[in-house]
């Protein structure tokens, strides 16, 4: 007898969607195989620009360390914990204590566990728009319903937000959350101003909501801005922050945090530790040794360099070969937002230029939560080599003028 392995599923799975970024990197391993591929696609720091030799030694002493094969308590070691609690009042200025850090498997479980304690089915989230697709994705499968509001060069529109907020309980809907990635934001690169910042927090007081700030990209900024986090700006404990050594020290340790009040944190850390027990000891042993020896800063001043240098070169390279296409000009983060004549599906165009020119880039459609951005691409700068950004961008342009003649 076929089985229909349907009949098992759980309800929740009809809110189940692929990762366009998952998927699209897949389809990259594969065309890689076959030969070189300029990449734009995933946000993956450069791994030339991490000291992976320095982690090589650390990894000796950290196996040297007996915790290192076993379970650590499922907030994290404590003086992990201890170190994350003095990194914010250092590059957040955010007083912290171990009681308000649990240490995560990146920032991604960090933004799930959000979801998993603080959304329940049809309550609304409003979020930017666009905003990170895997956040949309995992809080849709909580049963939350997104709701985006506009993004302008100086981020969120918060008096579109004041209004939407309005509506929305004019109709009777439960808001309680507003998620934001205020500076460097996926998948724009836009940087949110401190004018802004100010604004949300006295919305989401006004309104008695509370604002899940991402901040996976605050160690990214390009321009001598004074960009503050809107939690150092947060007097009333509205903030809940998600923190994240991805970006900077290597998506592949899968080391992050949630800074929460106190009274949350006993909710959270029970919820976390029937899933993963804990995070994987010898990324946080590992994450623990780089930032007692200072080498946090080393590496994140070497990224911010290389990736300024970068942004430019894939800036010029716009701006010569698809000169009026609209395009974002990030201070912050990895990515640019590329709007391609009007005529392009950004779907069918990414998987053309892999194939026909091996350039990977991502279709931006799936970011943008009101089904607008048919024709927007998001670009990628941190990953590719310096001298094949252009030639990357060339091919872009090659396919577009291609497409414009079938």
């Amino acid at each position: 007898m076929k089985i229909d392995y349907t009949r098992f599923l759980s309800g929740r799975v009809s809110y189940v969607e692929p990762s366009p970024i998952r998927e699209m990197v897949s389809r990259i391993a594969r065309k890689s195989r076959e030969t070189r591929v300029i990449s734009f696609a995933a946000g993956d720091p450069d791994p030339d620009i991490i000291p992976r030799e320095i982690y090589a030694e650390l990894m000796k002493s950290v196996f040297e360390d007996k915790r290192s094969v076993n379970y650590s308590p499922t907030e994290g070691i404590l003086e992990l914990r201890d170190e994350v609690a003095s990194f914010m009042k250092k590059y957040e200025n955010v007083e912290s204590s171990i009681d308000n850090i649990i240490v995560t498997i990146g920032g991604s479980q960090a933004i799930d566990l959000v979801a998993r304690l603080m959304i329940n089915p049809g309550e609304v989230v409003l979020t930017e728009n666009p905003s990170y697709v895997n956040t949309i994705l995992d809080w849709k499968q909580w049963g939350a319903v997104i709701v985006g509001v506009n993004i302008d060069e100086n981020g969120l529109d918060t008096y579109e937000l004041e209004k939407t907020i309005k509506r929305l309980k004019r109709e009777g809907r439960v808001v309680k959350l507003i998620y934001t990635i205020p500076t460097g934001q996926n998948p724009s690169g836009i940087t949110m101003s401190n004018e802004r910042r100010k604004h949300l927090l006295e919305l989401a007081s006004e309104h008695d909501l509370l604002v899940v700030e991402d901040g996976a990209y605050n160690h990214l900024v390009y321009e001598p801005l004074t960009i503050r986090s809107l939690k150092s700006m947060d007097s009333e404990g509205r903030v809940i922050f998600v923190g994240s050594f991805s970006k900077v020290l290597g998506t592949g340790l899968r080391v992050g945090w949630l800074h929460l009040p106190e009274e949350l944190s006993d909710k959270f850390r029970a919820a976390k530790g029937p899933t993963d027990m804990c995070p994987p000891v010898p990324s946080q042993l590992l994450v623990l040794q780089v930032l007692r020896k200072g080498l946090f800063e080393e590496i994140r001043s070497r990224a911010v360099d290389a990736y300024r240098k970068k942004r430019n070169l894939m800036l010029k390279a716009i701006g010569e070969h698809m000169p009026g296409l609209k395009h974002t000009k990030p201070v912050a983060g990895m990515f640019i937002l590329l709007w391609l004549p009007d005529y392009v599906d950004a779907w069918s165009f990414a998987e053309e230029v892999l194939e026909k020119h091996s350039v990977a880039v991502i279709p931006a459609t799936p970011f943008f939560t009101d089904g607008s951005g048919r024709s927007v691409i998001r670009l990628n700068f941190s990953m590719a080599p310096e001298d094949m950004i252009e030639e990357g961008i060339k091919r872009i342009a090659l396919h577009l003028k291609e497409k414009a003649f079938q």
